[in-house]
């Protein structure tokens, strides 16, 4: 065999080997990063649990004042909320948790992870802490958890807060899970999600500045947990967006909708179709014309003014109500 062949053929077969032991490396948890580990490193002196069905759930409770109830994206934590949090604790109790399976709370043993699950926990920890009526926050996926949960029990919510919040329909090119990059791209991610591809997947989502080190740092730490994959897997299964127009039609507290227009997972014209559907509530939409899917994280002085003064009844004069005319309601007058 010729020299070039001989020289090809070891590169091919090296090539082949260093596939090989990558593909071990990502696949046997080497990476892995312990529940026990994350909790050494991003508890707080305020983290607390309490115990729900067997789970742990972490949560912090901090400040005086009325108290506001935190429903945190897919991917974070409740520790993204800091920087908002340490600007609204002067005038109220801001209560925020993380949901079962993902930061520093433990697992279902039952894998029952979704929107219902998250809510059964909002319950339980406000019914824990004694608080009987409180305001929501919701962003992202757990602004989908907030809307439906500010639905189902209306007589628990004060006032209510959406920021770039999911759960509305999708199709297949807007589907904010569906499937990018090369098969083998995917198969990586789905084994690790290395500190390069946290940041740069961040810095599609994060549009004013570059990601703070910080919240990359955290991204990673947290989405290497032992168990996460599979916690996360379950949840998309569960996560079934339903009929979102009837669900926000039975909101009734008053409404506050933030957007960042510059966001790229869920177009800001969305704000405008919940405004529509929350027939029920009166509703006040507020755009960011810089920021993009966590305005709170870009800028949380911002934000938390902006939703301080809201909780606090200082854009009442903002508020406007939807009128939805039905059908047969249009057909009687046409007859008239």
């Amino acid at each position: 065999m010729p020299s070039i062949f001989k020289k090809i053929a070891v590169v091919v077969v090296v090539a082949a080997i260093g596939i090989a032991v990558w593909a071990l490396i990502l696949t046997s948890g080497f990476f892995d990063i312990s529940l026990e580990d994350l909790r050494a490193k991003y508890e707080t002196p305020a983290s607390k649990y309490i115990e729900l069905d067997g789970m742990e759930i972490h949560y912090i409770d901090e400040g005086d004042g009325p108290a506001v109830v935190l429903s945190n994206a897919s991917y974070h934590t409740t520790r993204a909320w800091d920087g908002m949090v340490k600007n609204m604790t002067d005038r109220f109790r801001v209560i925020r948790f993380d949901f079962p399976g993902n930061g520093l709370s433990g697992i279902d043993a039952q894998g029952r992870y979704s929107p219902e699950l998250y809510g059964e926990a909002i319950t339980h920890l406000t019914e824990t802490l004694g608080i009987e009526k409180f305001h929501l926050v919701g962003t992202s996926s757990g602004g989908t958890v907030a809307f439906r949960y500010a639905a189902a029990h209306p007589a628990k919510i004060d006032r209510f807060v959406l920021i770039n919040s999911a759960g509305m329909p999708r199709t297949a090119v807007t589907n904010p899970n569906r499937a990018r990059g090369t098969a083998f791209g995917r198969w990586v991610s789905s084994n690790h999600q290395s500190k390069s591809w946290w940041r740069a997947s961040l810095s599609q989502t994060i549009t004013k500045r570059p990601p703070f080190d910080w919240h990359v740092n955290m991204n990673y730490d947290m989405n290497r947990r032992s168990d996460r994959y599979e916690t996360g897997a379950l949840f998309r299964r569960n996560y079934i967006t339903g009929e979102p127009s009837t669900v926000l039609d039975d909101i009734t507290a008053p409404t506050a909708i933030f957007w960042g227009i510059k966001n790229p997972t869920v177009m800001h014209l969305e704000a405008n179709v919940i405004q529509l559907w929350m027939t029920s509530a009166p509703t006040v939409v507020k755009k960011y014309e810089d920021l993009g899917h966590y305005p709170y994280i870009e800028e949380p002085e911002l934000v938390a003014s902006d939703i301080s003064a809201f909780l606090s009844g200082e854009w009442d004069d903002q508020l406007r109500q939807t009128q939805r005319i039905k059908p047969e309601e249009l057909v009687s007058a046409d007859a008239n």
